[in-house]
């Protein structure tokens, strides 16, 4: 190990700290020293920067023991020589929050640090889910796989953002300055101080979204290119189909839409294809329904919890006819676990 290496040994543990301002003079100097000397350094700051920009900074500190996470950060990661994106990946898998991309450009100066962000975003990991707050205080829960994209200031004219996923939103009121929530298909909706869900997965190929309180607008290009409105009403939940074109419309409870944000799944007579896809989201696998099995014939009942999806699927097979396999071993990287229903 040569000096200078000995020098930053520390430097794992000092660089969120010193993000956060919690540094001394004498450790914020020794970061700065190390962030002149190769640009790479640079990029592991900007990005440590921006994981904490992208979450409630405060709430995350209740929840998680920033010294005993900074050790397992200096454990993992170590001193061999990184790339800043490896950095970023491993400092939030430790720290269990989201993985956040795109732009954000800092400057320093020798006294002080300036930063000028232009977008943030931000996405969950499969099977997690988190929650941010925006930079007019609305609060956004984000599901398992789902990315947002949101500018570090809003607009005069508008609050914009892009969303592919699931999120629940607490929007915060400015009749001057609308809340707008972009999805796939040029559709989206507009806000104006409210509590809703929408659920944009691309690859469902369909948007829904689901009405608590207050009122939106979800807006869509029909087949000839025109732009249709559709307004909702507490307890109301759209569904638009891309492929089609075609939209529905009924009241709901919510409970079932909204369940995921408190940890819990709640069904209500819901059908047995919609309970899948809900399951699948939470503990990330994948359903494969056996062809012979009529699945529209089932809905299900019931609240859980904490419960495993093994156990919640005996209760299925308990309360009906329904039976469940693994049909491949348990998955390894990105590809999923496979479960057959029949």
């Amino acid at each position: 190990m040569s000096m200078n290496d000995n020098k930053y040994q520390n430097i794992e543990e000092l660089l969120p700290r010193f993000c956060d301002g919690l540094t001394t003079e004498e450790e914020s100097m020794l970061v700065e020293e190390w962030i002149a000397e190769d640009d790479e350094n640079l990029k592991v700051v900007n990005q440590i920067h921006a994981l904490h920009l992208a979450m409630d900074t405060m709430e995350f500190m209740k929840h998680t023991d920033l010294d005993k996470t900074l050790v397992k950060v200096k454990r993992k990661v170590g001193l061999t020589a990184v790339s800043w994106w490896d950095w970023t990946q491993r400092i939030a898998a430790v720290m269990s929050i989201p993985l956040l991309l795109g732009c954000l450009w800092l400057y320093f100066d020798k006294d002080d640090v300036k930063q000028a962000v232009q977008m943030i975003e931000v996405k969950t990991n499969p099977g997690m889910t988190t929650s941010l707050i925006l930079p007019d205080s609305t609060l956004v829960c984000l599901n398992s796989e789902t990315v947002l994209r949101y500018p570090s200031h809003f607009s005069e004219a508008t609050r914009k953002v892009e969303l592919e996923g699931e999120a629940y939103f607490y929007v915060t009121s400015n009749k001057n300055k609308p809340f707008v929530v972009a999805m796939c298909n040029q559709s989206q909706i507009e806000v104006h101080g409210t509590n809703f869900n929408v659920e944009a997965y691309t690859e469902d190929n369909r948007i829904s979204t689901t009405l608590i309180e207050g009122s939106i607008s979800f807006s869509y290009k029909d087949e000839h290119g025109k732009t249709r409105k559709i307004d909702l009403k507490p307890h109301q939940k759209l569904i638009y189909e891309l492929e089609g074109n075609t939209t529905r419309l009924y009241k709901v409870s919510g409970e079932t839409e909204t369940a995921w944000k408190d940890g819990k799944i709640i069904f209500d007579n819901t059908p047995m294809v919609e309970v899948l896809r809900i399951l699948g989201k939470r503990f990330n696998v994948e359903f494969i329904i056996n062809k012979r099995l009529k699945v529209n014939d089932y809905a299900f009942t019931g609240t859980f919890t904490t419960q495993r999806l093994e156990r919640i699927l005996e209760y299925f097979k308990i309360s009906s006819r329904i039976k469940w396999r693994y049909v491949e071993a348990e998955s390894q990287g990105n590809k999923k676990q496979k479960i057959e229903i029949y």
